[in-house]
């Protein structure tokens, strides 16, 4: 049996919309301007950054090889140490989750200088691991995981120590399948973020401009193809976001249908 909808729901929906489409209008606006050229539209300014510009291919590739990196690291290392805060008790261990929502809540060019000099005293300033490392560690998404482990049964998670020692099953077998969703959506997050690194990669990365991502590099083509750099930069991020919007309906759909 069907819900209907009030006035209300549907005038809130209208205006989530709106403001949807405000800020939706900015990239549509670069993506039109991309396509013009003198005389009408086409891809010329699409032909022209490719050929004649091979650098902004390679620093696209680097963009890509660090969003992936750090996001896939991220989750990586997330994981387990979320399960430690939600999970297992320790002394310290909310002071230390403390400090962890410090250093979320903090402005990243705060760190940036720690970081510099740690990657300085290691002799990896102006090399990739000096970017996708200290990024891989990111408070935000232990945050996430760990709210979403604490939901997690504790039985269940008692139940299946009884059958194995190994935390790797346990990770695999109870604890992935319960945080699916939230990984999900820190994944996408996290990509995005690595996506756009801009203070880290100018001060980590200061002179070899070949391992530079595309965040930095924008500003060094011409004006006139400014919009066509901006598209392509646009285009993994809105990809991943519509993968992930559709993915989330697709689940809101099945559970309405189970609900029924």
């Amino acid at each position: 049996m069907r819900v209907k909808k009030g006035k209300g729901d549907i005038g809130l929906r209208v205006l989530l919309y709106l403001v949807a489409a405000f800020f939706v209008l900015p990239a549509i606006y670069v993506i039109f301007s991309s396509f013009r050229v003198e005389g009408g539209f086409g891809t010329g300014q699409y032909k022209r950054l490719f050929h004649d510009y091979p650098s902004y291919l390679v620093a696209l590739r680097n963009s890509f090889y660090y969003a992936a990196v750090i996001t896939a690291g991220g989750l990586l290392l997330s994981v387990p140490v979320a399960y430690l805060f939600a999970k297992v008790a320790f002394r310290g261990r909310n002071s230390m989750f403390f400090l962890y929502i410090i250093i979320m809540m903090l402005p990243a060019q705060s760190t940036i200088l720690g970081q510099y000099l740690l990657m300085q005293s290691l002799g990896w300033v102006d090399t990739p691991r000096a970017l996708y490392l200290p990024l891989m560690l990111s408070p935000l998404t232990v945050f996430l995981l760990r709210q979403n482990l604490k939901l997690v049964s504790a039985e269940i998670i008692d139940a299946t120590k009884l059958e194995t020692n190994s935390f790797f099953v346990l990770l695999m077998r109870i604890v992935l399948p319960q945080i699916k969703g939230t990984m999900a959506a820190a994944g996408v997050l996290l990509f995005c973020e690595s996506w756009n690194i801009i203070e880290p990669a100018m001060i980590l990365l200061p002179k070899n401009e070949e391992i530079k991502p595309l965040s930095v590099m924008m500003g060094r083509y011409p004006e006139e193809l400014q919009a066509a750099c901006a598209a392509v930069y646009l285009a993994p991020v809105g990809v991943i976001m519509l993968v992930f919007a559709a993915g989330n309906m697709v689940k809101r759909r099945k559970v309405s249908q189970e609900n029924l």
